[in-house]
């Protein structure tokens, strides 16, 4: 009788566990949860604390001084030059004067529009370095923007234009309709002013759909940019291409990231501003006085040093939320290429070729689909200079 137990079948163990692709740096490198699309631009700034929180502080400084130096050159102007002129003139001169402050006004905020675009540029380029385990100094991210500087101001000059185009056309056609209705008086009169303001309402109500259906859909242009290096025109296309099916995802994002910070910046400033306001009214009980003659010092250092801090918390808290802004585009931006062109995989595999010490080109590059985007994977074109040199 033969052995029931001389033989055995093979043991095999247990297949392994799926493990998800590694974490080298700021994500994991596959699409992400809409969880960690709202988390991680908070983790961008922590991650790398000096270079970014310190970029953002000093172009808000420069900000700052040349609006003060804009706007306070137009207005010291204004009072110089009414002053000196004649009873005759000075109507004339107040005209121009105030003229030139609106100008001036306007020139601030296109340059605080620009340095925002510079901002998101340096914040692009970290999040790129961030994700495959790299934190560059504030040096090596300014000089990663190097050639793409003007391009990202070019777009941003473009949106801001067609946002005031926008809204001229909006306001001439109310105006169109209200300045007769005004000057005509009677019941037609009221009649016409009362569809011009339910023009305004309907009309101002569309144009906000449609500009964030607009802003949604090219939000991803700047991280274009700065990575894929395109112009503006194909930066755009780029945008509206990879917002093609996941709109709510990308727009919602970003507005949720910005009414967080929106939300938080309210709640921490308002005890500031409590502060702030005590502070000035112990300076000047009796309210601000018309010239500090007789105005004892310890006020005005009171009042100075209060309005230092506030300015100083005004400056820490925009350059904190101007970050995590401009971080949550460019993290939407790699999270669609995730999804849409197996971005994923490509970054996996220039990770391991960089743990082998192979050769290393450029994981951001456009990719050159050479058959149907669905049909095989995408075939990325040649290796272009790293962003920023050796920094990968």
């Amino acid at each position: 009788m033969s052995d029931q137990t001389a033989w055995r079948p093979p043991q095999y163990g247990a297949a392994p566990a799926w493990s998800p692709p590694p974490k080298p740096g700021l994500i994991p490198l596959r699409p992400l949860t809409f969880g960690q699309l709202l988390g991680t631009p908070f983790q961008v700034l922590r991650r790398n604390t000096g270079a970014l929180f310190g970029a953002a502080i000093l172009i808000q400084v420069i900000v700052l001084l040349g609006s003060l130096l804009i706007v306070g050159g137009a207005t010291a102007w204004l009072i110089y030059r009414t002053a000196q002129a004649s009873d005759a003139d000075r109507d004339a001169v107040m005209a121009g004067g105030i003229a030139a402050v609106i100008l001036a006004a306007l020139i601030t905020v296109a340059l605080s529009v620009l340095a925002g675009g510079v901002l998101q540029g340096i914040v692009v380029i970290d999040v790129a370095n961030g994700v495959l385990g790299h934190k560059p100094r504030a040096a090596q991210l300014w000089h990663a923007t190097r050639g793409r500087r003007w391009a990202l101001a070019g777009f941003i000059v473009l949106v801001g234009l067609a946002l005031l185009v926008g809204l001229a056309v909006l306001g001439g056609i109310v105006a169109a309709i209200v300045i007769p209705g005004a000057t005509q008086g009677g019941g037609g009169g009221g009649a016409l002013i009362a569809v011009g303001v339910l023009v305004g309402l309907v009309g101002g109500a569309g144009f906000a759909v449609l500009w964030a259906w607009l802003w949604g859909k090219t939000s991803l242009a700047a991280s274009a940019i700065m990575l894929e290096r395109l112009g503006i025109r194909a930066a755009i296309a780029r945008s509206w291409r990879l917002s093609r099916g996941g709109f709510w995802r990308v727009f919602g994002s970003q507005i949720l990231v910005i009414m967080i910070c929106a939300v938080a910046t309210q709640i921490v400033s308002t005890p500031i501003s409590f502060v702030f306001e005590f502070a000035f009214s112990a300076a000047f009980p009796t309210g601000t006085p018309s010239s500090l003659t007789g105005v004892d010092t310890a006020s005005l250092v009171i009042a100075a040093v209060s309005y230092g801090a506030l300015m100083l918390f005004s400056l820490v808290v925009g350059a904190i939320t101007n970050v995590i802004q401009s971080a949550t585009g460019a993290v939407v931006y790699i999270d669609q290429r995730m999804r849409r062109e197996g971005l994923d995989l490509v970054l996996t595999r220039f990770v391991e070729d960089r743990q082998a010490g192979r050769p290393l080109g450029d994981p951001f590059a456009t990719p050159q689909f050479t058959t149907p985007p669905f049909a095989a994977p995408p075939q990325y074109g040649p290796p272009q200079p790293p962003y920023p040199p050796q920094a990968w």
